[in-house]
């Protein structure tokens, strides 16, 4: 299996986090972002952006953010990659550094 990502993944997973950027309140420490594959009503994703910190703090995706999605969706359908969901998680650390996690389906 290879670790090494596209150049066209690498570009739709900077694109979306440059987005929750953007889109997120200022006063959040962290963030998740779920998106799982539609499965019974017509396709698409499912998109949930939360603050894990604070019970109930959630916000819609940013329509930028929906599309950038389904780019990284139809590309990976395209490259025969299955995924049940996928995840950017990040957060503050003490010494005021973002850590971001990206989980998705590697390139066989």
């Amino acid at each position: 299996m290879s670790t090494k990502l596209s150049p066209e993944q690498s570009a739709l997973d900077r694109l979306i986090v440059d987005e929750i950027f953007d889109t997120i309140p200022e006063e959040w420490r962290c963030f998740s972002l779920i998106v799982e594959p539609r499965q019974l009503d017509g396709g698409g994703q499912i998109i949930t952006l939360i603050n894990p910190e604070v019970a109930g703090q959630e916000m819609e995706p940013s329509a930028t953010i929906r599309q950038h999605v389904g780019e990284l969706a139809t590309f990976l359908a395209k490259e025969g990659r299955k995924w049940d969901r996928i995840t950017y998680q990040a957060g503050l650390d003490d010494s005021g550094a973002w850590r971001l996690k990206i989980t998705a389906p590697l390139p066989d």
